[in-house]
């Protein structure tokens, strides 16, 4: 346990308890660009589409929707982070078989940081809205 405290003590500089502010900082738990849907636009892709199978990290979807690039019917991407395999501080959802899912990345990669994030019929007007 004094491991712990001198790690936290040492991650802390020895100041006390920090503020909370707006800034989110240059942490490597930080997003490369923030999700809006106008940075959606950004991807190399963004569509709507069902999980149907996750083996480690990687997660095959049937695809619904295209909103950004070419994508095909069926997908397979590297979701670090959002299969329960590893752990990140990028804040994606927890992907599930059956489970449908708004889906934007670049390559092979699925982003979190709100790139990627449970079906909702308001938010993937907005996609849409934002990609046409």
């Amino acid at each position: 346990m004094a491991g712990v405290a001198i790690a936290v003590l040492a991650l802390n500089n020895g100041g006390g308890t920090p503020s909370p502010t707006d800034d989110p900082g240059t942490g490597i738990g930080s997003c490369v660009e923030q999700y809006s849907p106008r940075t959606l636009a950004n991807r190399d892709f963004a569509f709507d589409g069902t999980v149907t199978a996750i083996a480690g990290d990687q997660v095959t979807f049937d695809v619904i929707e295209t909103f950004v690039g070419e994508v095909s019917d069926e997908v397979t991407l590297t979701a670090s982070g959002m299969t329960g395999t590893s752990v990140t501080s990028a804040g994606g959802p927890n992907l599930s078989v059956g489970e449908r899912y708004l889906v934007a990345g670049d390559g092979e990669f699925a982003w979190a940081c709100g790139f990627t994030q449970p079906y909702d019929d308001a938010i993937a007007a907005e996609w849409a809205d934002a990609t046409r």
